[in-house]
């Protein structure tokens, strides 16, 4: 039987679709600037899911971040692409999906060397079933309160990726001033790309 080859959609600087790749030839050192997604997801106590990245994976292994990252498919809604995106990475259901920074991108490059080039738009949701994670995506999770992760990020940025840090403040800009995540972020969004 044959082996489905995961597409991602290749972009221009203008965000205009130019073509596919598959996904394993796309995170190298020379990355295509490509599409993404990553979603923030809460819980009924406003709680929002952190997920330590698995060990195995590709980019950015072992690191925290927000609830889950994915890619849609060419021609797939983006919504749906996140709802299919949180049932494979986390067993998870969820409901008011929105779109909070539809404009968000990003490039950074992973101690080894590894580049993510996205268009990445962020969506929040809300968590309609329990989290049952995939251990080769997710090596564990938390539930916190944002008020709390913003320092963490703030003071521990090695230990977060650097989408997340990027993100954070732009979600919750009155408590990334006072907590110095403003200062982090912008520092990471200067440092070079190779």
């Amino acid at each position: 039987m044959p082996q489905h080859t995961e597409l991602v959609v290749l972009l221009d600087d203008d965000g205009e679709t130019i073509g596919t790749a598959p996904k394993a030839t796309v995170h190298t050192r020379d990355t295509a600037l490509h599409l993404a997604f990553s979603c923030h997801v809460f819980d009924a106590q406003g709680r929002i899911l952190v997920t330590r990245r698995a060990i195995g994976k590709l980019t950015w292994p072992g690191v925290w971040t927000n609830s889950f990252c994915g890619h849609p498919a060419p021609d797939e809604d983006m919504r749906e692409a996140v709802h299919r995106r949180a049932e494979q990475e986390l067993g998870l259901e969820l409901e008011s999906v929105e779109l909070v920074l539809p404009d968000f991108r990003y490039r950074a490059t992973d101690a080894a060397g590894v580049v993510e080039n996205e268009i990445c738009p962020v969506f929040r949701a809300v968590a309609a079933s329990p989290v049952d994670p995939r251990p080769e995506e997710v090596g564990e999770y938390q539930w916190v309160d944002p008020e709390q992760l913003i320092p963490a990020v703030a003071h521990t940025p090695w230990a977060f990726s650097p989408w997340l840090t990027l993100q954070l403040p732009l979600l919750y800009p009155e408590h990334a001033a006072h907590s110095g995540l403003a200062e982090t972020a912008a520092a990471a969004a200067a440092v070079p790309a190779a």
